[in-house]
């Protein structure tokens, strides 16, 4: 455990074996066979859920949009085509859209525009509008899985990061067409007036020495001017100076066994235990400790001062990592290594390891569309922006314009390609593991079940004893009734001095029934109802049947409150559902994950649900048209000339999906209104989100589609043709398609993000691989090695590559020596996010085992695969970890006896409690569910060793 975040020190988790408890040797097995291209899997949704307690699920998102004031998909609020999802003061509520825009997954920024400030549209009545015309656009790559074969089971994910290689030359190139190209775009975002307000408000509300850290950062892939800034990433800290304690001189002091005599005859002059006591009063020390970074004399040398969080830097050189010589310091001042002393007069241009830093750009160019040479890596969760401003006419103002309507527009799109790509990667799918089937489908015409009516009865005062094969969770419990019964206690013995208290008895009366979970543990009272079987079976699912097609993952449903989330004594899960049966009415019931049905499992890759639409026949006019027409804006005798467009566009493909889902009157209006109420209706939401539909993009394709509205806007036409020069300046197609694979028309595939997002994340991820996930994330709260910087801390808390210059290339092996605050001296080489022994890592057993599975190097990624590798062969806990049983790998399998932070006090140095384990694993098996992590392995990148 780290003594930077445990009042304990690292304890040498495992000591030395001896010769007769060296780890088994590893199987043979064939070398490591090449590893294919495994298919992007780190997905993020666009913003955090205000509640931190709230699972971050496709419906929290439906959910949200439901309040948006327009922007949803497919149809805006003016009927005509709208290919993304807005993001607004509507949605706020429900999450943190002040934290910033994050990338839904992994790709590189190819092209963004930051306004300097925003335009404003003046419209000829006198009043503006500010709105932003600043995106960034981020490519992806999707690549459906390879074929597995017996060949690549033992090699699939062996390495899984660049830092890495490969045990054997890499396979061949994947097709062309099993790789989809698509794109998001993050639309309407903060103008970089908005961010020098953000920085000018945090340099008023810092102290001079230690300038606050701005909540809006400056986006990495801008082109410009760089410095960088001591952000949250920086957690070195000022050390305490000695408290001035008057200290008796041990040559004259008098000593006896009363501490307090003493102190009275050295004139109140302290020592010994007395002296150690005084140094820890609290109050000792009440100077405040500054964080930031530490400077030093050289790369990875003598430190010489800290710089705290706010400050701001220019580097020499064009170095972006690692090791880095102040150049100037343009904000804030290095403070001394302790507190109250001063930094070294050389801090200024002292030295500073960047990776600790935030890279602060000054933009150039701005008010441009700027496509990257070099495109820019970024991660699935790393902010890409913030909401910018886009006010309409009724927003507008005389005065000028002030932010008042903060909008992000979403959306996702792709190329011809797609239909294509779809096509084989549902034919791919059929192919793949059971145990990637992560998606439950509902098919049209499934029945859910309800519960069985109670069919016994149980007589008042028994007690419902638990049945060992009680599921221990869901609405229902089994239990075995029991008569309790106290024998008297006997009087006068035979040496009349008896007094014992014999125990109760319990006597089964029948077999076990299953009740209400709320009478578990309980005696009866009155009479009891009951069931003899579960009350859930498959033979009792009945009408109302499913209208539509629905799709829920595994994680979605695991996600359920317990109400809705039952298990019978075989181990076989239910749950409690919502499904469509027919204009916007649903049903709820049970449905069964086995032998249920209308129903079956699939694979995330078989797209399930989705279906393509394209709507390329409809123009903007005639979709304007109808919305007039539906809507009854039109004027005298125009009604019969707009009705046949009307109903030619209802008549279309995506209108008739629309209406069969969500026109409750069948009247053929599908307005926004009823979009914006289906989003938080589930059934809905999900056949919304999974339409693909093929469309001109807005941001694209010329003017004259929006100019053939002019003569249609009637007593507003002066508005429109104010509008007409926003939609023109919020155009870039033909400015970005010269980057490379990008289409070169407009007409594209739009996705739903959030329906994407939902089908991706964590839909690949099986159950035991969360679990093991997750108990991997657990083990790193007690041994204080959360977050990525953990991967590189050694016993007692310090970096082995910024304080002893080593990298991720091997194991350390350097050895630390600590003192406890008991005074035992305590030696260890534990190093990285799991406190590896340098002896357990030189091991032959685990050479071995580190060459079978691929294990070249101590990087991130090889450190989650090794701790892995503990818990298979050193433990063999890997399946209790896997079926959640954490009693049984802690206590049972000693994994205590790995790492002393684990419950059980294995050392003597204390540990996490058993409370705090379980609550730590459930918080991150739902992060994993979630598509949320701090682990460096990707999804899949254990699939070897799982086996």
């Amino acid at each position: 455990m780290s003594s930077t975040t445990q009042t304990h020190p690292h304890h040498p988790h495992h000591p030395q074996p001896a010769a007769n408890a060296t780890a088994p040797a590893p199987a043979a097995s064939p070398a490591p066979q090449p590893q294919g291209l495994q298919p992007l899997k780190n997905w993020s949704y666009p913003f955090a859920p205000s509640d931190s307690k709230a699972s971050a699920n496709p419906q929290t998102y439906f959910t949200a949009l439901s309040h948006a004031e327009d922007g949803f998909y497919p149809l805006g609020a003016n009927g005509i085509w709208h290919g993304g999802i807005h993001f607004g003061a509507g949605t706020d509520g429900a999450l943190r859209q002040g934290d910033g825009v994050h990338a839904i997954t992994d790709g590189q920024v190819v092209a963004y525009r930051l306004n300097s400030k925003y335009p404003e549209l003046q419209y000829s009545d006198g009043k503006k509008a500010a709105y932003s015309t600043g995106f960034v656009l981020v490519h992806h790559k999707l690549a459906i899985p390879p074929v597995p074969t017996s060949s690549t089971a033992s090699a699939s994910s062996a390495t899984t990061s660049s830092s890495n290689p490969p045990a054997a030359p890499a396979t061949p190139v994947q097709p062309v067409d099993e790789i989809l190209d698509f794109y998001s775009l993050y639309m309407h975002q903060l103008d970089w007036a908005g961010y020098q307000a953000s920085d000018q408000s945090t340099a008023t509300s810092g102290k001079a020495a230690a300038p606050a850290t701005p909540s809006i950062q400056h986006m990495p892939f801008w082109k410009g001017d760089k410095r960088f800034r001591v952000g949250k990433k920086a957690t070195d800290t000022q050390d305490q100076p000695a408290p001035t304690i008057n200290v008796a001189d041990p040559a004259s002091e008098t000593k006896s066994d009363d501490p307090i005599a003493d102190l009275i005859n050295n004139n109140f002059k302290v020592s010994g235990s007395l002296l150690d006591t005084v140094k820890k009063l609290p109050g000792a020390n009440t100077l405040p400790v500054a964080t930031g970074i530490n400077i030093r004399d050289a790369a990875k040398g003598k430190k010489i001062g800290l710089l705290p969080r706010g400050s701001e830097i220019t580097i020499s050189g064009a170095a972006t990592s690692g090791w880095a010589q102040i150049a100037q310091i343009t904000k804030g001042a290095p403070v001394g290594l302790v507190v109250g002393k001063d930094a070294d007069a050389n801090s200024g241009t002292g030295w500073v390891f960047l990776d600790e830093l935030d890279s602060v750009i000054e933009p150039k160019p701005l008010d441009a569309v700027v496509v990257l040479e070099q495109p820019f890596p970024i991660k699935a969760g790393d902010v890409l922006g913030y909401l910018g401003e886009y006010q309409r006419y009724r927003d507008a103002s005389v005065l000028p314009p002030k932010p008042k309507r903060p909008l992000l527009h979403l959306e996702v799109f792709a190329g011809d390609s797609l239909v294509a790509f779809i096509k084989k990667s549902r034919k791919r799918a059929e192919a793949l593991p059971k145990d990637q089937s992560t998606m439950l489908v509902i098919s049209t015409g499934a029945n859910l079940v309800t519960p069985a009516a109670s069919d016994q009865t149980i007589a008042p005062g028994l007690k419902l004893r638990p049945a060992p094969t009680d599921p221990k969770s869901g609405p229902w419990a089994k239990v075995q009734p029991v008569k309790v019964s106290t024998p008297s206690t006997a009087h006068g013995g035979a040496h009349g001095h008896s007094h014992a208290h014999p125990r109760p008895t319990e006597t089964p009366e029948g077999d076990p029934l299953w009740v209400d979970r709320s009478l578990s543990g309980t005696v009866s009272v009155g009479t009891v109802n009951a069931w003899k079987n579960f009350p859930l079976q498959v033979a009792n699912a009945k009408a109302p049947s499913a209208s539509f097609q629905d799709v829920f993952s595994r994680a979605e449903l695991d996600h359920l409150g317990d109400a809705a989330r039952a298990q019978d004594d075989n181990g076989v899960h239910w749950w409690r559902i919502s499904v469509g049966t027919g204009q916007g009415d649903s049903t709820t019931g049970w449905v069964c994950e086995k032998t249920h049905p209308q129903t079956q499992w699939v694979s995330p890759w078989a797209w399930p649900g989705f279906e393509i639409v394209d709507n390329t026949s409809v123009s903007v006019v005639n979709a304007f048209k109808r919305f007039l027409f539906v809507s009854g804006q039109l004027l005298d005798g125009e009604a019969d000339s707009f009705k046949p467009t009307a109903l030619n566009v209802n008549a279309s493909e995506l209108i008739g999906k629309l209406e069969k889902a969500i026109d409750r009157n069948a009247d053929g209006t599908v307005t926004a209104n009823e979009l914006a109420q289906a989003q938080s209706t589930p059934w809905l939401a999900e056949a919304l989100s999974h339409l693909i539909v093929r469309y001109e993009s807005e941001w694209g394709g010329g003017m004259s589609k929006w100019d053939q509205l002019s003569s249609l806007m009637k007593d507003r036409g002066f508005i429109w043709q104010t509008e007409l020069e926003r939609i023109q300046k919020l155009q870039w197609w033909d400015q970005v398609k010269t980057v490379k694979g990008f289409p070169t028309e407009p007409t594209v595939y739009h996705i739903h993000p959030i329906g994407l997002i939902a089908n991706f994340s964590g839909g690949s991820l099986t159950i035991e691989e969360a679990r093991v996930r997750a108990f991997l994330r657990m083990l790193r709260v007690g041994e204080g090695t959360e977050q990525p910087a953990g991967y590189e801390r050694l016993f007692g808390g310090e970096s082995f590559i910024k304080d002893y210059g080593r990298d991720f290339s091997d194991h350390p092996r350097i050895l630390i020596t600590r003192t406890n605050s008991k005074g035992k001296t305590l030696k260890s080489t534990a190093a990285g996010a799991y406190q590896v022994m340098g002896y357990t890592w030189d091991d032959p057993a685990y050479i071995d085992y580190r060459r079978q599975y691929g294990i070249k190097d101590f990087s991130p990624a090889a450190q989650d695969r090794f701790c892995v590798i503990l818990l298979k062969f050193k433990r063999n806990a890997l399946d209790a970890v896997k079926s959640g049983n954490l009693q049984s790998a802690i206590f049972q399998h000693n994994c205590n006896k790995e790492w002393a932070s684990l419950p059980g006090d294995m050392y003597g140095q204390g540990g996490v409690s058993m409370d705090t384990v379980n609550k730590k694993f459930a918080e991150y098996l739902a992060d994993e569910f979630d598509g949320k992590t701090d682990l460096s392995v990707a999804i899949g990148g254990l699939d070897d060793l799982l086996k």
